[in-house]
This record gives structure tokens, sequence and C-alpha cells, in this order.
């Protein structure tokens, strides 16, 4: 049997951040294969259409990503032995783009934060070439990914780390696609019904909460639409500015000793406003990628 790298994806830890009386169970999904969340969806997806025989070696496969969904496909693509075609707004970090060429993808660059346009070229690429759309803005495996694998995980190390009869008031996460927060928000609240679901998106791009698409620094977060979000059952939707969120990342590194992104940081951010909001003490959510992705726009 070949072991793979991507047949390691999942089962990540779900650590404590304690201030105070309050604590934050931050699931630590950069420890995935190429280090961040994305790796879970992105596996699900392929493994899937090559169940399916939708795809085989020497195709290609195409997505418009803010990054971490790109590097995700380019690492399956690189494993796997597809070609691999990237479709992303201009004004993403260059670490990204780096990572996409060390895996072999192409990256065409749509116009600075432009996912419409983006997700438009992709489709119109994939109908001309017969390439293969992974498709993850309209996506039902993307939420299944989350319902299958990141909530059970949630679940049951919650209940091994904080006992069998304790619960976390609410669980928050950014929201990009929507996949994580919906996947894992229908799974706990089957599991812990009075728990609250929290979307988090960018003040400067404040689509949910009924503002306009707008430039800000939250990469993978605030693509400008809510997509798979149902915000039927998303019990509220809270926003951080960028440099909220930049704060908060290096506080953590300094203090904590936890380096993670932007969006991770806007996460616990929110979750501990939250939490002491409404005199709560414990939260779970996301800790989607690491802090080296960001160096030249941190």
């Amino acid at each position: 049997m070949k072991i793979r790298l991507s047949d390691y994806t999942g089962n990540t830890p779900l650590i404590p951040i304690t201030i105070g009386d309050i604590t934050v169970w931050g699931k630590c999904e950069f420890m995935n294969p190429s280090g961040s969340v994305k790796d879970r969806m992105a596996t699900f997806i392929i493994n899937n259409a090559e169940k399916e025989g939708l795809i085989s070696k020497g195709d290609t496969l195409c997505e418009a990503t803010s990054g971490n969904s790109g590097i995700s496909f380019a690492m399956l693509a690189a494993e796997r032995g597809y070609k691999m075609v990237i479709i992303m707004p201009s004004n993403m970090s260059e670490e990204r783009k780096k990572m996409f060429e060390y895996y072999g993808a192409e990256l065409i660059e749509a116009p600075e934060g432009d996912f419409d346009e983006a997700i438009r070229m992709r489709d119109e690429l994939c109908y001309v070439n017969e390439w293969f759309n992974c498709n993850q803005f309209d996506n039902p495996l993307n939420i299944q990914a989350h319902y299958r694998g990141t909530g059970p995980e949630i679940y049951n190390q919650y209940k091994e780390n904080s006992g069998e009869h304790t619960e976390p008031a609410v669980f928050v996460a950014g929201t990009g696609t929507g996949g994580t927060l919906m996947g894992i928000d229908k799974f706990l609240k089957e599991m812990w019904p009075k728990l609250k679901a929290v979307a988090v998106e960018p003040a400067e791009s404040a689509v949910m909460s009924g503002g306009e698409p707008g430039l800000h620094g939250i990469q993978g977060i605030g693509d400008g639409s809510k997509f798979l979000v149902d915000l039927d059952k998303v019990d509220e939707v809270r926003t951080v500015s960028t440099e909220c969120a930049k704060t908060c990342a290096r506080h953590l590194a300094r203090k904590y000793g936890i380096f993670v992104g932007i969006s991770a940081a806007a996460n616990i951010f929110t979750t501990f406003q939250w939490l002491r909001d409404n005199d709560k003490t414990s939260g779970v959510t996301i800790l989607c990628d690491r802090g080296e992705r960001y160096f030249s726009c941190m």
C-alpha cells in the first residue's frame, strides 16, 4: 500500500489558550500536511473525484483562491501527478505565490481584491480547456469534509480534555467559502444543541453584516460573498479589523508562543470577545494556518 503525505490530513491537536477564567480551545489546523485547514476540503474533493473517475493522472485541476486552498490543491496535484492552475487576486501575499511556484502550479492573477472575477476566470478556463473545476465556493463536499472529519475530532478532543459533562458555549470561525463553519457547526450542534455559532468577517468587507465588499488584510476570509454560509444557521456575525487581527497575531506569538496567521488571530480575538460579552468561559475556534505566510503583509 502506497503511503502519501495527504493521508495524514486531520487529527490535529486541540489546545487551550487561557486568559483569566476564559479558555479558548484552538484546533491546530496549521499542522495539516500543507499547513492549513484547507487540506481537509481539498483532499476530500480530490479523493471523491478520483473515486468517481472524474480525474486521472495528467489531468489539469483549476481553482480560484485567496491562497490556502490553492496551496492545498497544488500539494495534492504534485503528490498525485496532476497539473494545477490557480486563479488568485493579485493582492494576496508573496509567500503564497512562492509556495505555488515550489509545488509546480501555474498562477494566473485576477484583479486586486476581485474574487468574483477570479471565479469567473476559473469557470471559463475550465469550460474552454475541459479542466477539472475544484469549485470550493459552491461544493457541498467542502461542508462534508468538516462535518465528517473536523467536527467529530473537536467533539471527542473537547470531551477528553475538558471532561465528559462540559460543553463549550460557542464555536467561532472566519468565513472564506464558509465550508469550515457550516460543516463543523452542523456536527457540533447535533452533539451540543445549546452551542452558538459565530461567523467572523473583516470589518472592511462586512458583507454578511450588510456592508459592501472591500479591500482588507485578513487573507483567507471576507472574499466578498457568503458563498456556502447559511445565515439562518449562524447565530451571530462579528467583524474584526485588519489591524486588530494583526495585533492579536503578534501578541499570540510573543505571549503564548503560538505563531498563527491573521485570520486565525481574528478567530481567537472574536472567541475571547464573545465569551467575555456573554459571561461564558469556554469556546472553540479554528487556528487556520501559521504566520510565516504573511511576513510580507504583517
